[in-house]
């Protein structure tokens, strides 16, 4: 570039090129000397955010100021560990958690009461279905939080009746004498006692468990009350009447398909009592 022309024309042309090579080597002697340092003094920070991490050098500031660089912005409902307004340390780890809600509506059905009405013309210890009880329905509007895209947390904020459950009304017999000191408390108008029926037929020892409404009716057609029990048909035939050591009279009125040979299922108007109830093994008395 420099070839050619008179002296003076070389001689300029040389200079500048030493002083274009002079600006070179001092940029780069710059830039090497702060990499050098960032290096040896500066925080060697990583932020982590919606999948990614992304390394970040810093001097000294805070959290904020280490987000600012990595240009993560966020956003009201976000997490950030640890806070913002920290001093940043060597080899710390930023960590961003996206929070986003949104309302959602479901369904659920209102489990029906029961009323039970004395009636002296059943049998001691018989009920009779008067009229079966119906679900209720309820709307409900919930709030589910999400953070990095995974559910954290349901939350109903208000509930809305779309249709009134109807009781099941349940007529029953008066209850069968007992001994004061034999005598229980009576749970949904069935005698809970340890006396046993004195005339009674075959005695079969089982194993039992509890359940209560599903708002599906029974294998005969019935919703189920308290004395309704769910047999196998091959040892215990339907409708049978039975008595059923620490739960009371009863009838066979139902079956399950987890309900095989010596195996009873005894219903009860709420979930409590159910879970109260657990697994036990008991007599069943065959009534006559």
């Amino acid at each position: 570039m420099c070839g050619g022309g008179t002296t003076i024309d070389t001689r300029i042309c040389l200079l500048w090129r030493d002083k274009a090579c002079r600006l070179l080597l001092g940029v780069f002697l710059s830039f090497a000397a702060l990499l050098f340092c960032c290096l040896i003094w500066g925080k060697h920070l990583v932020v982590s955010v919606d999948g990614q991490e992304i390394p970040v050098i810093q001097f000294r500031g805070t959290v904020a100021d280490a987000l600012a660089k990595a240009r993560v912005t966020l956003r009201e409902a976000d997490i950030v560990e640890p806070s913002l307004y920290s001093r940043v340390a060597d080899a710390e780890r930023i960590q961003v958690t996206r929070v986003t809600t949104e309302e959602i509506t479901d369904q659920q059905f209102v489990p029906f009461g029961v009323e039970k009405k004395p009636d002296r013309k059943l049998a001691p210890g018989q009920q009779k279905v008067l009229r079966y009880g119906s679900y209720g329905l309820s709307r409900n509007y919930v709030q589910v939080t999400y953070q990095d895209g995974k559910e954290v947390k349901r939350e109903t904020l208000r509930k809305v009746l779309i249709r009134k459950p109807q009781p099941m009304v349940v007529a029953y017999g008066p209850n069968y004498a007992v001994s004061r000191s034999s005598q229980r408390p009576v749970i949904g108008g069935a005698i809970r006692s340890n006396s046993i029926p004195e005339k009674g037929g075959k005695i079969l020892t089982a194993v039992s468990t509890a359940y209560t409404h599903t708002g599906h009716r029974t294998a005969t057609g019935i919703y189920p009350y308290e004395g309704v029990v769910s047999v196998d048909p091959r040892v215990i035939p339907l409708s049978t009447k039975l008595y059923v050591e620490n739960y009371g009279y009863a009838v066979a009125a139902d079956t399950g398909g987890g309900i095989k040979g010596n195996r009873i299922d005894v219903f009860f108007n709420t979930y409590q009592q159910a879970i109260s109830w657990g697994r036990r093994t008991v007599k069943v008395h065959i009534l006559e």
